[in-house]
């Protein structure tokens, strides 16, 4: 029997509530389009944006505030050398040429970004070649403030605590979505255009930097639907403190030589290094980025740190000791050409307000998921290959590649949120909504496939699949942890789906997010196997090597027969 519904009708739905949400969500309603905000946690509380996990937010701007040579061209080479052929050339030009209309547009509406004296304060982030990186303090919240109170002042539309469970697509189109509310009863969002801001799934890993909403769901949703993924294989993974407290370890402080010990007291990395190889030149070429990448030695401070914890090594927590106990902090805080000397006052404070004092206390790192440089693979209005389907964020690929400059991330929210909400609202003024004969069949048969009268707790088949990716998928991959991991995730969805108890309405949010969560583990092992080499944030032990002949993107379609697709951005 079918079971009731209710519906809500509206021009734009927007899911999520993070920074490119907000702006897709002002950008649509200033268009004039009717907007709906759905967001399965608290609006203006949710999502990655709002979650600080470190004590600045970098912001990449080529306005030549730290280098006089800096400019969009500039910006653009680097963008590309760090996505080593894997980056949409046409979206990264758009990023580099509209960053700095984000930066002048977020100041209009009370961003604070850091000065020094009359100048920004800039510092060189990951993998750029110029110090381009605006600071903004205690991460990107501030954006959220600011953009979420703008929204409110407005009047948009908001329902909290929905869950958006699958998209409502027909004939190439996407017409809405369907979701369940905080009763658990079923909702039909009939939109003419749809925007995706619901950020990656950094959650499918034990040890992440993001709070625990981020589960895949844009990314499984949206496959499911018929939308395109690409770059799945890449993703930011890299060293974070995780003991007292949470926190992403700057690659500036890479500069100081910190030290590095195992459970037992004893410095491990030496032990995992190849021959030949000093432990001084690795800490300085991690100095460049915070990412994890096969591209330079760099790449040995985490995997002796992952394979220092498969080997038993590790702490309680999983992590090893790090410390600055030593180090000559009046020689590197007297250059103040280094970024270390400009950021560690910042870093300092951050530290001891939160119980720990760098120049004497250890704390414990891991290796840590960090964003996904894969996604939704959009055009330059940040549509989808499903007609009104768009996405915006970290949910969206395109302008990021096998690596992605530190910083980029949060500009790219903006300015495909942007483009994403006008877009959307140019798109629903020339339609109507589209009827459908019986749209509640395909969710009634979707829900249907849970038993929900089991006996296994979701939250131990959720912490063995974290488990599993987190040995298999974060840093260290090949073909056999692969496999495994695949089919990991086969005998995780078959207990989800058969013998798990679902009584309440968090039980069907935890089983939804838990069957979204296996969905991309297995998108994103299956694109790894694919790739067999190595090449930027994708590192497999058996071919550690990149190989050019592999120069291409592989495209995730279950519509295919093998379910992916070959192709160059560029080309497409």
């Amino acid at each position: 029997m079918q079971k009731p519904y209710r519906e809500i009708t509206t021009d734009v739905l927007v899911v999520g509530s993070g920074g490119a949400a907000l702006r897709a969500i002002l950008e649509a309603d200033s268009a004039g389009a009717d907007v709906l905000v759905a967001i399965k946690g608290e609006f203006r509380k949710s999502g990655a944006t709002f979650h600080s996990v470190a004590e600045v937010g970098a912001f990449n701007i080529p306005d030549g505030a730290g280098d006089p040579e800096d400019n969009p061209g500039v910006f653009l080479n680097d963008i590309l050398a760090a996505g080593q052929g894997m980056a949409d050339p046409r979206l990264a030009r758009i990023l580099s040429e509209e960053a700095e209309d984000t930066l002048r547009y977020l100041e209009r509406h009370g961003v604070h970004f850091e000065r020094e004296d009359d100048h920004y304060l800039v510092f060189r982030a990951c993998f750029s070649s110029r110090p381009r990186s605006h600071v903004i303090q205690d991460h990107f919240k501030p954006i959220v403030k600011a953009l979420g109170t703008e929204a409110s002042r407005r009047g948009i539309r908001v329902m909290d605590q929905l869950m958006i469970v699958n998209l409502l697509a027909h004939q190439g189109q996407c017409l809405g979505a369907w979701a369940i509310d905080a009763q658990g009863d079923s909702v039909l969002i009939r939109a003419k255009s749809t925007i995706l801001t619901t950020g990656g799934s950094s959650q499918l890993f034990a040890k992440n930097l993001y709070p625990s909403d981020i589960t895949g769901d844009g990314y499984a949703m949206a496959y499911r639907a018929g939308a395109h993924l690409v770059n799945m294989e890449f993703m930011q993974a890299g060293v974070s403190v995780i003991a007292p407290f949470i926190n992403l370890f700057g690659n500036y402080l890479w500069d100081a030589r910190p030290n590095l010990t195992d459970r037992d007291g004893r410095p491990f990395v030496q032990d995992y290094l190849p021959e030949g190889l000093t432990l001084d030149a690795v800490l300085q070429q991690k100095e460049r980025h915070f990412p994890f990448s096969s591209s330079d030695i760099s790449k040995y401070i985490e995997i002796s740190i992952q394979k220092a914890i498969n080997d038993g090594r590790g702490t309680d927590e999983g992590g090893v000791y790090m410390d600055f106990i030593g180090c000559d902090f009046d020689a590197i805080l007297a250059d103040k050409t280094r970024s270390i000397a400009r950021m560690w006052p910042l870093t300092y404070e951050w530290y001891k307000a939160k119980g720990v004092d760098l120049y004497k206390d250890k704390v414990q790192i891991t290796c840590s998921a960090h964003a996904i440089n894969g996604g939704l693979r959009i055009d330059a209005d940040a549509q989808s290959n499903l007609k009104g389907l768009f996405a915006a964020g970290e949910v969206a690929a395109g302008p990021h590649g096998a690596d992605r400059l530190g910083g980029n991330m949060a500009v790219t929210c903006q300015v495909f949120g942007a483009r994403a909400g006008r877009a959307a609202a140019r798109r629903a003024q020339g339609m109507a909504h589209v009827e459908l004969a019986d749209p509640l069949a395909g969710h009634q048969a979707f829900m249907d496939r849970f038993v929900g009268r089991g006996a296994q707790s979701l939250e131990a088949l959720r912490r063995a699949l974290q488990k599993a990716a987190n040995r298999h998928l974060l840093i260290l991959r090949n073909e056999a942890g692969l496999k495994a991991l695949l089919e990991t995730c086969g005998d995780l969805r078959r207990a989800l789906l058969q013998d798990t108890l679902i009584q309440t309405s968090e039980d069907w949010v935890a089983a939804l997010e838990l069957d979204n969560m296996i969905e991309v583990a297995g998108l994103m092992a299956k694109a790894a196997l694919q790739r067999t080499e190595s090449r930027g944030s994708h590192y497999r032990e058996d071919h550690p090597a990149p190989d050019q002949a592999q120069e291409h993107n592989i495209i995730l379609d279950h519509g295919q027969p093998q379910g992916f697709f070959t192709a160059r951005l560029g080309d497409l």
